[in-house]
């Protein structure tokens, strides 16, 4: 593949923040990717962009692509973006891309992983996973609170999802989209004086407890069964972190009559919470650096017979050795799988095997600050992730879920 040009620039999120797009040309065309940016990062994840500035990383990412036409690297498959990281950490030598940014090399990897497919006269799906289609379902934030809203009265929960128990991506879709509208009546009937704001990812956000918010979606579940003869999974993002101090997670609202309460306690009421409401995902319901307390949520799940994921987000951060201390010790049976929280695709990759290889459920995920790019549909699809984490509207959210379902639809 010969490389004519490599871009890049600044343009908004969702959040209206800057990020970055790279371009790459070739005679087969241009293509672009362009990286989302979180609002709750995990403290192992890579840097978005350069400790010198989103500038320095549009630089750099110009700089790689130069030296890459320069001295003619010859890149046509996917194990080739080794001799493009090996650009990046002549510059580069930390460990979480403090100088070029995670978000500056995926939306350049990216993009010559498009360029590549091109070349094959293929989509990028099928490009990374020779034609082999895997079915990807919808988990759709449907409520929300913690850091994805500016508030002092809202949810504890970051978000409340919905994973219906479906074949087909459209059909979950169809299902989460009939769940949001149902919850914005149950909500404000619920609390009068929401004024129907949402979150980053378009959620509803009241001013509701946790529990609150448990017991509408649980009504609706019910009206999900009767109308399309389906089960609706519910699941939670938790981001424990994000309230975790000093050993202990302090809550807004009480839970089981305490504000606050200890490690022990954390497990054991989320453990109710999940048996209570028949909680399918449970993302993040313990600090970050705790894998003993993650462990003894999964045991005590198993011991209990119940059909729940306890999925690590801010726990792993989409890192290879990360994941496998959680695996000696058994502290998941899910992950989340955020690209730009690497940096780098072959990682991520790695990640994406290694958990499926032990039986963990790997969750491809945007961010908060997001963009019309739908490079994760393809990533999924490709490598047999089983589930994307997004948002039920929105167009940012929407791009990957009508690129799985126009991808589903292919013949």
């Amino acid at each position: 593949m010969i490389i004519k040009r490599v871009e890049a620039k600044k343009i908004l999120d969702s959040r209206n923040e800057e990020t970055i797009k790279v371009t790459v040309e070739t005679s087969k065309g241009k293509f672009e990717t362009s990286a989302p940016s979180g609002k709750s990062i995990g403290k192992n994840e890579a840097r978005p962009f350069s400790k010198n500035g989103i500038d320095f990383s549009i630089n750099m990412a110009v700089e790689i692509g130069k030296r890459i036409i320069y001295e003619k690297i010859n890149i046509e498959k996917f194990e080739d973006l080794e001799k493009v990281e090996k650009l990046v950490r002549d510059m580069d030598k930390t460990e979480n891309y403090e100088i070029f940014g995670g978000n500056a090399l995926f939306a350049l990897e990216s993009s010559l992983l498009k360029a590549m497919a091109a070349e094959h006269k293929k989509e990028l799906w099928q490009f990374l996973s020779k034609g082999k289609k895997s079915t990807v379902l919808p988990l759709g934030n449907c409520i929300g609170g913690g850091k994805h809203i500016d508030s002092d009265k809202k949810p504890d929960f970051q978000e409340f999802l919905l994973l219906p128990d479906t074949k087909k991506c459209s059909d979950a879709q169809k299902i989460n989209n009939f769940v949001y509208k149902k919850a914005k009546k149950l909500t404000k009937s619920k609390d009068k004086s929401w004024d129907f704001r949402q979150t980053d990812e378009h959620a509803w956000s009241p001013n509701l407890s946790n529990i609150e918010v448990l017991d509408i979606l649980s009504k609706i579940r019910e009206k999900v069964k009767n109308k399309f003869k389906v089960d609706l999974r519910i699941g939670l993002d938790i981001a424990s972190s994000s309230f975790y101090e000093e050993g202990k997670y302090n809550y807004i609202t009480p839970q089981n009559g305490k504000n606050v309460l200890d490690k022990d306690e954390q497990v054991n009421f989320i453990l109710d919470l999940i048996e209570k409401y028949n909680l399918y995902y449970v993302e993040d319901p313990i600090d970050e650096e705790d894998f003993e307390s993650f462990a003894k949520l999964l045991n005590g799940v198993k011991k209990k017979n119940l059909n729940c994921l306890i999925c690590g987000d801010d726990l792993i951060c989409t890192k290879v050795e990360r994941l496998k201390k959680a695996i000696q010790k058994n502290s998941v049976n899910a992950i989340i799988v955020k690209p730009n929280q690497n940096g780098s695709l072959l990682e991520t990759k790695k990640v994406v095997d290694l958990a499926l290889k032990n039986n963990i459920i790997p969750v491809i995920s945007h961010r908060s600050g997001e963009t019309l790019d739908n490079t994760i549909s393809h990533l999924a699809i490709a490598w047999q992730i089983p589930i994307i984490k997004t948002g039920i509207t929105g167009k940012e959210r929407l791009a990957k879920i009508k690129e799985i379902i126009r991808i589903e639809k292919k013949k």
